[in-house]
């Protein structure tokens, strides 16, 4: 017996409405043992020096540990400069001046399919900093 091809054509549309402060929950449930968990502060120290505290759930019983989405972003930066710090990749550009500003080049393979033009500069100390394309 073969099996029904998939028609995306044939689909319904659906419409959902995200509640507000739905990636920021005030409480979560374990999904290992059904219990309510408690919010807890997780820190969690990560190789290249870096540290993070996070605003979290833990399960009282198994200790599970779950993140929110934005804390779970923040997790994600933190990781982004911890291998910054390990020098696990990086390269060397020219640096100009031009009577008021420092600015490098960036190479095209890091900016593909970039379609803003803003950029997100976070000091990591004072000759070090990590720049995001928003």
């Amino acid at each position: 017996m073969g099996e029904k091809e998939l028609n995306l054509d044939e689909l319904e549309d659906v419409k959902f409405q995200i509640e507000k402060g739905a990636f920021k929950p005030k409480t979560l449930t374990c999904s290992k043992c059904n219990k309510k968990m408690k919010e807890a502060e997780i820190e969690v120290d990560l190789d290249g020096g870096v540290n993070i505290r996070l605003a979290g759930f833990e399960c009282s019983k198994c200790k599970k540990r779950y993140l929110g989405l934005e804390e779970a972003r923040k997790m994600d930066k933190a990781l982004i400069v911890s291998r910054i710090m390990r020098n696990e990749f990086k390269m060397e550009r020219s640096l100009s001046f031009d009577g008021d500003n420092f600015t490098f080049r960036v190479p095209k393979e890091f900016t593909y399919d970039v379609k803003k033009r803003k950029v997100e500069v976070m000091p990591l100390g004072a000759k070090q900093f990590c720049a995001t394309i928003e």
